[in-house]
This record gives C-alpha cells, sequence and structure tokens, in this order.
C-alpha cells in the first residue's frame, strides 16, 4: 500500500519543527566520550591509511583542547585530532597515512567527565583491515603530497536526505515536489574540524530546470525553495571547510 504524499508532507513537516531530540531522555550530559580505532587500509604507494572515531552520549557539542585530556602516544600529543565532538557516533573523523613500516603502536586518548578512555593498541591485527567505506578514507587526499602521522584535512561530507541515487546520474529526490509551494530540503555538510577554528559553510544554487528555483535561504543546507513552473530540476548542493569543497546534486521532479 503507497503512503499518501500529504502523510509524506506532514511527517518532513514534523521532522522539520522537531529539532534536535535534547532533554527527552535520549540524550544525556556529562557522559564519557570514547574514541574508536576504526582500521586501516593498504595504499598503492606502500602506505597506510589509518581510521579513528569517536561516540558522544552528551546532548551539547563538547570541546576538549589538545593536551592531557586530548592527546595521542606516543608523540607529538596534537596531530590535528579532533577537538569539537558532537553528539552520536561519528566516523572518519581523523584520517591519518603512515609509512609502510609503521608498527602499529599509537593511541588516541580522551578525559572527559572524569572517566579516560583510549583506542585499542592493536592496530595492524587482520581483523581491522578495512574493506568497507575506502573510498570516504581517501576522498581529497593527495598520498604523494600528504603529511604523515596527522589528521588529514578532507573535504566535507555532502548529502540530501530523501535521494535515490543512480549510478552515472545525478541523485534523484524520491518525493516530487509541487509548483509554487514551499518545499524543504534536507541537506547536511558535515566535516572533521579541519583547518581547525574555520567555519563550515554549505550554499545552494540551480543548475537547470525549465523556471526559477528560489531558495528561502541558500547558504544553509536544511532550507525550503519555491519553483516557478513544472519540470525537472537539477540542484546542487557545496560544502566548503575554507580550504576544500564538495558538492552533490540532486534531481527534483515538480509537478502541477
Amino acid at each position: 500500500m503507497s503512503v499518501p504524499q500529504t502523510f509524506v508532507r506532514w511527517f518532513a513537516a514534523l521532522v522539520w519543527s522537531a529539532g534536535p531530540l535534547v532533554g527527552t531522555g535520549l540524550a544525556q550530559q556529562n557522559q564519557p566520550i570514547y574514541p574508536s580505532y576504526e582500521g586501516f587500509m593498504k595504499n598503492a604507494d606502500g602506505t597506510l591509511t589509518l581510521s579513528f572515531g569517536y561516540y558522544s552520549h552528551n546532548a551539547e557539542v563538547i570541546t576538549i583542547p589538545p593536551g592531557a585530556d586530548n592527546s595521542f602516544a606516543p608523540t607529538p600529543e596534537d596531530r590535528q585530532q579532533p577537538t569539537v565532538f558532537k553528539p552520536g557516533h561519528w566516523e572518519r573523523q581523523c584520517v591519518m597515512v603512515v609509512p609502510g613500516n609503521f608498527d602499529g603502536k599509537l593511541t588516541w586518548n580522551l578525559a572527559y567527565a572524569g572517566k579516560a578512555t583510549s583506542t585499542s593498541t592493536r592496530m595492524l591485527q587482520s581483523n581491522w583491515f578495512l574493506v568497507e567505506a575506502v573510498d570516504e578514507l581517501t576522498r581529497s587526499i593527495d598520498l604523494a603530497k600528504a603529511k604523515h602521522g596527522v589528521c588529514l584535512n578532507r573535504a566535507p561530507e555532502v548529502s540530501v536526505l530523501g535521494t535515490v541515487r543512480k549510478r552515472g546520474a545525478p541523485s534523484t529526490l524520491a518525493t516530487p515536489m509541487d509548483v509554487g509551494a514551499t518545499e524543504s530540503l534536507f541537506g547536511s555538510v558535515h566535516d572533521e574540524g579541519l583547518p581547525r577554528g574555520k567555519p563550515v559553510t554549505a550554499s545552494w544554487k540551480q543548475i537547470s530546470g525549465p523556471g526559477t528555483a528560489r531558495f528561502e535561504r541558500a547558504d544553509t543546507a536544511r532550507t525550503h525553495v519555491v519553483f516557478s513552473a513544472p519540470g525537472e530540476y537539477v540542484l546542487e548542493l557545496t560544502g566548503s571547510d575554507s580550504e576544500l569543497n564538495a558538492s552533490t546534486r540532486v534531481t527534483v521532479t515538480v509537478v502541477k
């Protein structure tokens, strides 16, 4: 049985207006933050790429500057690791290239809310070999120029909720939109936080279409849009961390 479009749009509006689930009991405050070692992959040039992420059960964003409470061992302690920790589970937040003779002795240590946590010390066992999402690890990294032993800046991850991806073509928004109606675009731009202290920005623009796509705010990932004529439109969402950019395109069908 198909879901009525009126219900789909009501649910989208509910999600839009609800905001973060802070204070509902689903997330807490003053909880430990757990760094995670996600594995390694072998590069064609003989080097290795390591991946680290983290888990935070805190409802708010937590900042832990480099130092005794946020460090790598052995030295240097500051390897450009994350210092801003968002609620939830975040993968590939520190992607690091190391020489092929890396001995596997490297840990990321965090201390917050009275609890010290560390990543695994057994890094090069076969069960840590990455076989999924390897393209995401080396995205926007030039292995020939990459500095070894530090977390590397990569372009933001950009996506649009509700799309269906087709090989060799822009993603397609699954639900048609109505001409002249105020419609919601659920875009997202996420970054690992490098370069430190620089803002992450988002911008929408129209690539093609039979009419005009008027964005309520073109400088936010999640926004509203109104289309002036029916037909097929291609929109593009770009994210920037001030050094690197990434974009995704989405095809929208607009009906009368």
